[in-house]
């Protein structure tokens, strides 16, 4: 009987060894990291400073989810994919968040209102602040004002909350518009009729526009420096004018 037993034992032991033996031959050094999903030169690089920090054991030992969780953390990534491909490769698919603003001086948003932080720099992207709203507010009020302005073919570059709560969006060629705190639905209504009517076709180039008045808009033009004090009276359409102006063309 104890023979039997030291049979088992060691019939068990030799099992176990050939089990660990087998396991170490296969579990063989990772020699190669191939990262997909058209990274940039920079988020190769940051995923390559990740990889290199993380705990690299072999293609079998190597802890796969760990790596994908650390990956995540660098903040562009919606999900990371990790896959080994014996004998010694790693496959890391990167599914990327693409950025459709700037938020600030150093972030960029999501179209969900996101915050992400990039290894690049997208400078084309519009820029987006706020005092009191949320990165997703933000967003709410650009992507709205964006789709009232492409009526016209305008393009929103920027949009700003001040500390008061007062949006001043800026387009495309340097006008900008001044909507204040309440009513910016209407009032951006209002700035797109006038200026389809009476702005659109304008030779000036237009300063700024403030559709913070009860009815109709004020328009300040561009003007020379030499020729500031001459024209201070002439700050554009006047609020009263314009109103009237749409009125009498069914606006």
């Amino acid at each position: 009987m104890m023979v039997k037993r030291l049979i088992f034992v060691l019939l068990a032991v030799a099992g176990i060894t050939a089990v660990f033996a087998a396991w170490s031959a296969l579990d063989r050094p990772i020699q190669t990291i191939v990262v997909s999903g058209e990274p940039t030169k920079a988020e190769r690089r940051r995923v390559e400073e990740t990889v290199a920090s993380a705990e690299l054991s072999g293609i079998l030992s190597t802890n796969l989810n760990a790596m994908e969780a650390q990956l995540k953390q660098l903040g562009w990534t919606r999900s990371v994919t990790v896959r080994r491909h014996w004998p010694d490769r790693l496959e890391i698919r990167l599914h990327k968040v693409v950025p459709v603003a700037r938020w600030g001086d150093h972030d960029y948003l999501a179209a969900d209102g996101q915050p992400l932080k990039l290894p690049d720099h997208y400078a084309d992207l519009p820029l987006l602040k706020a005092h009191i709203s949320t990165p997703q507010q933000t967003m709410e009020v650009y992507r709205l004002l964006q789709l009232f302005a492409s009526r016209q073919s305008l393009r929103i570059t920027r949009l700003a909350e001040s500390p008061q709560g007062e949006w001043l969006v800026g387009f495309a060629g340097g006008m900008e518009l001044r909507l204040g705190a309440s009513d910016i639905n209407e009032r951006m209504s209002r700035f797109l009729r006038a200026y389809a009517v009476a702005l659109k076709d304008q030779p000036r180039r237009i300063d700024y526009v403030d559709a913070r008045y009860t009815s109709g808009i004020a328009v300040r033009f561009k003007v020379h420096q030499e020729n500031d004090d001459a024209l201070a009276g002439q700050m554009g359409l006047a609020a009263g004018v314009l109103g009237d102006h749409l009125k009498n063309n069914g606006s």
